[in-house]
């Protein structure tokens, strides 16, 4: 199953890119030890989530956009949650304006039996998550860029 979700971001993509590449503890929520995370979503306001293994890979720049592959699987119970692998790709929308997207792809686990549960229920799940976390990092690379303290 593939997922996207794209928002733009009101800064350069020059300033977008250079707080992208500034590191993964810059722009990820809640990166923690060997590489762990949160990902989730929001259920009426309650926030919904499962700890990850996330892998980022090197990032692939041009003059004008920036990829970085990155995958995720759960911590525990790994087998009944899929594994998700895809990028965040940063672009030029104009000379102001930046948009960032993730996306992914990952299959349902438990055969038969995942792929009914992901048509019924599991693919809008992973549908939101995968908005929530572009959100979040695009909040986080707007407040960098615009912060006259970085690091």
């Amino acid at each position: 199953m593939f997922i996207k979700h794209s928002i733009h971001i009101e800064q350069p993509v020059v300033e977008c890119t250079e707080a992208l590449l500034a590191g993964p503890p810059k722009w990820f929520l809640d990166l923690g030890g060997k590489n762990t995370s949160t990902v989730g979503l929001h259920i009426a306001g309650i926030p919904v989530r499962k700890r990850v293994e996330l892998e980022l890979g090197e990032p692939v720049r041009t003059t004008t956009w920036t990829v970085i592959p990155l995958s995720w699987k759960a911590t525990f119970p790994r087998k009944l949650f899929p594994m998700m692998t895809g990028k965040i790709e940063l672009a030029p929308v104009d000379k102001n304006v930046s948009r960032l997207t993730v996306s992914g792809m990952y299959d349902p686990p438990v055969g038969r039996l995942g792929r009914h549960l992901d048509d019924v229920l599991m693919h809008r799940v992973a549908q939101a998550t995968v908005h929530e976390l572009a959100e979040s990092i695009a909040e986080r690379l707007h407040d960098w860029a615009t912060s006259p303290q970085r690091e």
